[in-house]
């Protein structure tokens, strides 16, 4: 770029980023392509106002040209590194993530992971996107905004460019520098003009271009992410919101009715008249066009109720993860008790070390005792409380007739996940597959599960409410998130004394397996999914007037080896791990990533084809969703 306020190429940046590329330039930064001293591409982004700084050819010193602005300037520096912490705080995989802030040259950078890939902008300028394609970036899209704006962040510059396509195909949501706004209160009026947000023509409503923050907010993004869909499906810029006002909505050529009444709604000049949250965004998708719209056996679309969405995310490869260099100009974020530390310290460390031992041979002592105290005392216990935890493994809910049944799984070893290819000669979705690998090793010990689905009786009698979309007593509760499911179970307990959880994803896909009694089917006991599950081809693809549309009665179909029902099928089923990539290696009793926000479902549901039923298939969404496909089954560990 000819831009001479940009640092030169090779410029070394905190003692160990090297500038290797100049990738872009907004009004409040500039964005450098970098390699790391382990020869890593990272992405940084400075602070740099571009109608009030200046740089020193000579020092390479951020300054500010006028006085009056340098308030101003050490405002907007402050919330720069907000940002790059608040994004540092950030876990999701559709979202860029940070890694180090650090001080340099009288202004803040932070560092960004560097993604393998290439814009949607790029994408669509190459070839036009089909409509699956399409509905599978807005729907890892609309996961990253639903994030970010529970967390209180309004994006402000969405639109192709700043939308990036890894080398999985997967949505990186990049560029947070127009999220950081002033604070129109502290800042002079003499300032308001020169200091207005930023934004994209054609992808900025009306109050945004305005520049009146405080009528800013998430409603501003799906203003965004309506101008967005307008350009990936007519390969157009988007009009300006004047124009629509003037002249209304104009007709896009070849796109489906429903999805211009989206696009249209989602673009409404005036904020009392567009879709104001990304709940909103879903509902309309879900009424208006998903129902019609091709659902593809390679393509996953959002479906949703008025308060949430089903998604369907893949899963992104990770990305080689390099600590960063501590060095004196670094500000690692959070920051770290330094590693480093001298030799007089060490050796005082090693007395006091030295001092500690009698008083910790004495605590062990203390614990071994009081632990064989404790066996003893169990031991001596009658041994009906186990009898009544573990062997009467049908309960009743107190005060009613309500009963729910379990079924023993006897501990043993499998394989969990799925080869490359099927042995019955099916063709996958390699993609899909891929979230199945690698085949791994699982040791389980007893514990029993539902033999069904958790029903809309038993729910609404320990809850008092049916939040059920396709209403019958006997069959399974849907539209419901884990986090509710949580609350369930703990009522539940309260009530039975017992302590009831969900089941684990290994402990699912054993029991789905059929345990140690398993014949090895594709789906929860049959290879013929007719034969066990509620899914597309009988419940959905029979259309929404059909008395078969939707979730069934639960135990209408074959149970599987353990006399387990509607383990493929009828709603996902939500586990207790967080989603995260499997294990090459031995695993006991799993219980999952030991890090992440989102939380595994299984099983597929009435909505999805064959391949989502199966037994190794996985899936996962975040705890706070409700949609009408996701349900629960119990699970009872000894």
């Amino acid at each position: 770029m000819s831009d001479t306020t940009f640092l030169p190429i090779g410029t070394l940046l905190a003692r160990q980023y090297t500038i290797l590329e100049h990738i872009g330039a907004g009004g409040f930064g500039k964005t450098y392509l970098v390699e790391d001293r382990l020869g890593a591409k990272k992405v940084v982004k400075e602070f740099f106002i571009s109608s009030m700084c200046t740089r020193d050819a000579a020092t390479r010193s951020v300054t500010v040209s006028v006085d009056e602005n340098k308030e101003a300037f050490q405002q907007q520096l402050e919330k720069f590194c907000e940002e790059a912490r608040r994004i540092y705080s950030f876990s999701h995989p559709n979202i860029v993530k940070v890694s180090a802030l650090f001080d340099e040259n009288d202004t803040a950078y932070y560092v960004m992971d560097y993604v393998d890939g290439e814009s949607l902008a790029q994408k669509r300028k190459k070839t036009p996107l089909t409509e699956p394609q399409i509905m599978r970036y807005l729907d890892q899209l609309l996961l990253a905004l639903d994030y970010i704006h529970s967390r209180g962040i309004t994006h402000l510059d969405i639109k192709p460019g700043n939308i990036m396509i890894d080398k999985n195909d997967n949505v990186v949501l990049i560029d947070f520098g127009a999220s950081k706004l002033f604070n129109s209160q502290s800042v002079n009026k003499t300032m308001m003009s020169s200091m207005r947000p930023p934004f994209t023509p054609g992808y900025a409503p009306l109050e945004q271009e305005n520049g009146n923050v405080k009528d800013m907010g998430p409603h501003c993004d799906i203003y965004s992410l309506g101008a967005t869909l307008y350009n990936l499906y007519t390969g157009e810029n988007p009009i300006s919101p004047f124009d629509i006002l003037q002249n209304g909505f104009p007709a896009m050529s070849n796109v489906s009715g429903q999805m211009q009444e989206l696009i249209k709604s989602a673009m409404a000049p005036m904020v009392k008249d567009r879709m104001k949250s990304v709940s909103e965004f879903r509902a309309m998708l879900a009424d208006n066009f998903v129902a019609n719209c091709s659902n593809d056996d390679n393509t996953k679309i959002a479906d949703t109720q008025t308060s949430s969405n089903e998604t369907k995310i893949s899963q992104p490869t990770q990305s080689t993860k390099i600590t960063e260099q501590k060095t004196e100009t670094v500000k690692e974020i959070p920051k770290q008790p330094a590693k480093q530390v001298t030799s007089t310290f060490e050796t005082e460390n090693k007395q006091k070390k030295k001092k500690r031992w009698p008083i910790l041979i004495g605590i062990i002592i203390v614990i071994v005792l009081v632990a064989a105290l404790a066996v003893v005392f169990i031991n001596s216990k009658d041994k009906s409380a186990e009898q009544i935890n573990y062997e009467n493994n049908t309960i009743t809910v107190p005060g009613t007739d309500i009963s729910y049944k379990m079924i023993k799984v006897e501990g043993g070893t499998f394989n969990m996940g799925t080869q490359s290819t099927d042995p019955n000669g099916e063709n996958y979705d390699i993609e899909a597959i891929s979230w199945e690998q690698p085949v791994h090793s699982v040791t389980l010990s007893d514990y029993y599960i539902g033999e069904t689905e958790v029903t809309q009786e038993l729910w609404e009698a320990v809850m008092g409410t049916n939040p059920s979309r396709f209403k019958g007593s006997n069959k399974p509760v849907e539209s419901v998130s884990l986090n509710d499911c949580q609350e369930f179970i703990t009522k539940l307990n309260r009530r039975t004394g017992k302590r009831f959880c969900l089941p684990t994803e290994a402990e699912w896909e054993y029991a789905a397996r059929g345990g140690n009694k398993s014949r090895g089917y594709k789906y929860a006991g049959s290879n013929t999914i007719g034969n066990v599950a509620w899914y597309r081809d009988n419940a959905y693809d029979v259309g929404e007037s059909s008395p078969a549309y939707g979730t069934h009665p639960i135990g209408t179909k074959s149970p599987n080896e353990l006399g387990l029902y509607d383990m493929s099928g009828n709603v996902y089923e939500w586990c207790s791990d967080c989603y995260g990539e499997y294990s090459s290696s031995l695993e006991i009793n799993p219980t999952g990533s030991i890090s992440g926000f989102s939380r595994v479902l299984r099983g597929g549901s009435w909505r999805f084809n064959a391949q989502r039923c199966r037994v190794s298939d996985r899936d996962y969404d975040y705890p706070g969703y409700r949609i009408n496909n996701y349900g629960l089954r119990l699970a009872l560990r000894p």
